[in-house]
């Protein structure tokens, strides 16, 4: 499961502003627009992959685990996944 942290209006009530969590690493927060439905499904259960389909996989993580882009490549470099 992700999380949507302080869904707020936008001014022209065209969709919401959200925040991931903060990088348990350096505190980095991202903050991103949805469209009102992209919150609706995300209210239902949708996956990150849905609710965020208009954003990175470095981004979509970050909501899931909070881990920043910079934070996920220093814990990972070097591992058996850089071969692939």
């Amino acid at each position: 499961m992700f999380t949507l942290h302080n869904p707020t209006k936008l001014d022209d009530l065209s969709g919401y502003f959200v925040t991931s969590h903060a990088c348990p690493m350096c505190d980095a927060k991202v903050t991103v627009t949805i469209a009102p439905e992209k919150l609706y499904a995300y209210n239902q259960g949708a996956y990150a992959q849905e609710v965020l389909s208009d954003y990175d996989s470095d981004t979509r993580e970050q909501f899931i685990s909070g881990t920043c882009p910079d934070c996920w490549n220093a814990m990972f470099s070097g591992s058996d996944w850089d071969d692939e």
